[in-house]
């Protein structure tokens, strides 16, 4: 994770979240609601609830739900991995996400 100045920081965190809420919305489109995820989105800010679902060794079950809908793009794995955001994650969460996206046939959303 790069040292960012703390407006930088703000600015991407908050482009994170609305990438995320924007994924919930898609989500809820096709038949699942986050609630859960969309109440970790606000009580701990996007960084920390994505944390939550990827660092978890148990896989969670809006992921599992998300890979029967045949949509991991909405998972929150997905979503650190392909925006500017990166940044304000370490490698190991980084790669964390790309192994399960790989672990589920979606090597393709793993993008390094």
């Amino acid at each position: 994770m790069l040292a960012l100045p703390d407006a930088e920081r703000r600015k991407l965190e908050a482009q994170l979240h609305e990438q995320l809420r924007q994924d919930c919305d898609q989500s809820e489109a096709i038949g699942y609601r986050p609630k859960i995820f969309r109440q970790m989105l606000a009580e701990s800010g996007p960084v920390e609830a994505c944390l939550r679902v990827i660092m978890t060794d148990k896989i969670p079950d809006g992921f599992i739900t998300l890979l029967e809908k045949k949509r991991l793009d909405l998972t929150a794995e997905a979503t650190i991995l392909r925006g500017p955001w990166r940044v304000l994650f370490q490698s190991t969460e980084l790669d964390r996400a790309r192994n399960r996206l790989r672990q589920y046939g979606r090597p393709d959303l793993a993008v390094p």
